[in-house]
């Protein structure tokens, strides 16, 4: 009877021991969330995007309240700009970009000029470029904002 007992409670430390392993795995295995302060961009691909900004965005969209051309243009930096993205992911904006901008549409934006138009504006908000170029693949970052 006693060696029942040991088996039952061997096999029950085993299971146990198993499953601390594997919820320790679990937790171990979870990547880290990347932000848009985790240099997710490089100087260069944004400053390739300044010219495509200027000539499709900056019409509509400045970078502060107080540069704001018409009432109802929609700032791409200072607190409008972070209320509504913060938590949100640059996939996200690439989207919004590509398909709906310019919203007169007198041009279309493709998912690679959206790309680099979003690595343009977390460079004119002060986020810190690195050594990767953005992409699609990293555009799973989620807005925070910048440090300073």
């Amino acid at each position: 009877m006693g060696f029942g007992f040991k088996v039952v409670l061997s096999g029950s430390f085993a299971t146990w021991m198993a499953a601390v392993a594997l919820s320790s795995g679990v937790a171990q295995a979870a990547p880290q969330k990347t932000t848009t302060n985790d240099a997710i961009y490089t100087k260069a691909q944004a400053d390739g995007a300044k010219a495509q900004f200027e000539k499709l965005c900056a019409s509509c969209h400045a970078f502060t309240v107080a540069e704001k051309k018409k009432p109802k243009d929609l700032p791409l930096g200072d607190e409008p700009f972070f209320e509504s993205w913060t938590g949100r992911s640059l996939s996200e904006m690439i989207s919004v970009i590509a398909l709906t901008m310019p919203n007169d549409g007198s041009a279309v934006v493709t998912d690679q000029e959206a790309i680099d138009l979003v690595a343009y504006i977390l460079q004119q908000n002060g986020f810190p470029a690195g050594e990767k170029a953005l992409t699609k693949e990293t555009a799973t970052a989620v807005v925070e904002r910048p440090k300073k």
